[in-house]
């Protein structure tokens, strides 16, 4: 088993939304947002990236967040604010979404 390393930015970040972002090497990766989800093949995104919109427009953070990284072999994962609170967010926009197209649809 690979080393596995932890990084911790010393600056705090604000005016930026969350996000939880997974590099697996050259296979690509994801980078996950309350709003927005944006999906790359390759080992850099070079702006090439597919972006699947979940919500309403971002919504910055108030509050001033650390940045951490950490790395195993070929995967990096880098998170701004809680991960497991990015996860929650963004699953409640994807539902809200589901759940008003399906409303649309009945309606027509």
């Amino acid at each position: 088993m690979g080393l596995i390393e932890r990084r911790e930015s010393a600056a705090r970040v604000r005016g930026v939304e969350r996000q939880l972002e997974v590099q697996v090497g050259r296979l690509g990766g994801f980078d996950l947002r309350p709003t927005r989800l944006f999906v790359w093949s390759g080992d850099a995104r070079d702006g090439k990236e597919r972006v699947v919109s979940l919500g309403s427009a971002p919504r910055s953070l108030l509050i001033p967040r650390t940045e951490k990284e950490t790395r195993a072999g070929a995967v990096r994962v880098r998170a701004l604010g809680n991960p497991l609170m990015t996860l929650a967010l963004a699953g409640v926009h994807a539902a809200r979404r589901l759940s008003d197209a399906e409303r649309r649809e009945i309606e027509r």
